[in-house]
């Protein structure tokens, strides 16, 4: 899996991969359970945070021990290349928290095994063990933690109205895709096409979405279908000097596209097969409960899954 939209996304200094839900951290029963898990925990204790991100349950933690007057000690990984520094720019107050955790960058969970040793009381995830292959996932996490130590991880939920929402949403990419408007819209961003040239691509385009009525209703087809009617609005001399920003949009979205097809790709992974979990138990792991999250009471926020290390 290409993490490069993912370094994209995590260089803007989010701590979450819901932003529009989060707009600190992960709260409500998401921090709850991670509450939880450290009120169930030993002091001092080595947590090791796979997929981490930007650190969001890397930080929950710290400061949920730190709350308590426990000690641990937190090693943060992620595939994508993160960089704390870029984090401390948009959350400085997390500053103390964020300089006590180790990050590593740029590394698998399925090669962790080869990079780190076996000393872990405690390794967690969220919203990250699901993206990886699970049987190798598995063999490095069964390896890491030390006897009796264990793994907690939240995992997305298969199907949930943010993953439907994100099926719709692919069908109005593939709409664009259909009528070449990404190429255009790169061309144009590039400098490989006439401001004059760009109009017309886009009024033809235009009129193609107007014969789809059946996406009227979906609010990423009407949003760019305005920013088509502006781009084409403005003053050739305006537009020309608008190509970066051009160029910026096709490769915000394109990026975004590409995150959600991850997730769409997941939950196709999860309804194949809804006892992937169980792989961890092949490799000295024992599950011990899981339950479903549902945030503010309503929404399935995901499903949670708590296993220990035999020996």
């Amino acid at each position: 899996m290409d993490k490069k939209h993912w370094t994209a996304y995590w260089q803007t200094g989010v701590l979450t991969s819901l932003p529009n839900d989060f707009k600190e951290n992960y709260d409500g029963e998401l921090a709850d359970f991670w509450d939880s898990v450290m009120s169930a925990s030993p002091s001092p204790m080595k947590v090791l945070d796979v997929c981490t991100g930007n650190g969001a349950v890397a930080i929950l933690l710290k400061e949920i021990a730190v709350s308590n007057a426990k000690e641990i000690h937190v090693t943060a990984v992620d595939a994508s290349d993160i960089n704390p520094q870029v984090v401390l720019r948009h959350h400085p107050n997390k500053r103390e928290v964020i300089d006590d955790i180790h990050f590593i960058a740029g590394t698998l969970v399925e090669e962790l095994d080869q990079k780190l040793d076996p000393i872990y009381d405690l390794i967690v995830s969220q919203y990250g063990i699901e993206y990886c292959d699970t049987e190798g996932a598995a063999k490095a996490i069964s390896y890491l933690l030390k006897p009796q130590g264990r793994l907690v991880f939240v995992a997305h939920a298969a199907d949930t109205a943010i993953l439907s929402y994100m099926r719709q949403e692919e069908q109005v990419y593939q709409l664009f895709d259909q009528a070449n408007a990404w190429e255009d819209l790169a061309q144009f961003g590039s400098g490989k096409s006439t401001v004059n040239g760009f109009k017309n691509r886009l009024n033809g385009f235009i009129s193609y979405l107007k014969e789809k009525p059946q996406f009227n209703s979906m609010p990423l087809f009407n949003q760019w279908g305005q920013s088509m009617v502006q781009l084409i609005s403005m003053p050739n001399q305006t537009l020309k000097n608008q190509r970066r920003s051009v160029a910026q949009f096709v490769s915000q979205y394109q990026n975004s596209r590409n995150r959600a097809l991850d997730m769409l790709s997941v939950s196709d992974k999860l309804m194949a097969d809804p006892e992937w979990y169980l792989t961890f138990e092949q490799h000295g792991l024992q599950l011990q409960k899981q339950n479903v999250i549902r945030y503010q009471g309503e929404h399935i926020a995901g499903h949670s899954y708590e296993f220990i290390k035999l020996r």
